[in-house]
């Protein structure tokens, strides 16, 4: 029975990682607040926000969401010409916010928030 799990556990990071490679086609979620992105329990949807580490911009995610709605999965970059895209899966039914800062060195440049709200089928 543990040896079936571990295999079943394997296989579902497996897919969420095959599905984060190939961003293009996972949805993404556009709205920025105070719209609202209504996602449904079974997509996984990522976040993609334009970003040049030539000149030292980056963004981060503010980890204050409510993280029994939604999993931040990772973030990977493209490049400066397609940016970061922070991938997430939601967990339960629900709405929460998430919070992006755009940041240079240590200076706060610009902020983005996306509220998200994950319904069943």
């Amino acid at each position: 029975m543990l040896l079936k799990n571990i295999s079943l556990n394997k296989c579902s990071i497996f897919i969420e990682v095959f599905l984060c490679l190939v961003s293009c086609q996972v949805p993404q979620a556009k709205k920025e607040a105070p719209q609202i992105n209504e996602l449904n329990k079974e997509t996984i949807f990522r976040i993609n926000l334009p970003e040049d580490h030539n000149s030292g911009y980056i963004w981060q995610l503010n980890r204050n969401f409510n993280n029994a709605v939604l999993e931040e999965l990772n973030a990977v970059w493209h490049g400066n010409e397609k940016g970061v895209d922070f991938n997430f899966r939601p967990l339960s039914k629900g709405q929460t916010t998430l919070n992006f800062v755009l940041t240079k060195y240590n200076d706060t440049l610009e902020r983005k928030d996306f509220i998200v709200k994950i319904f069943d089928n």
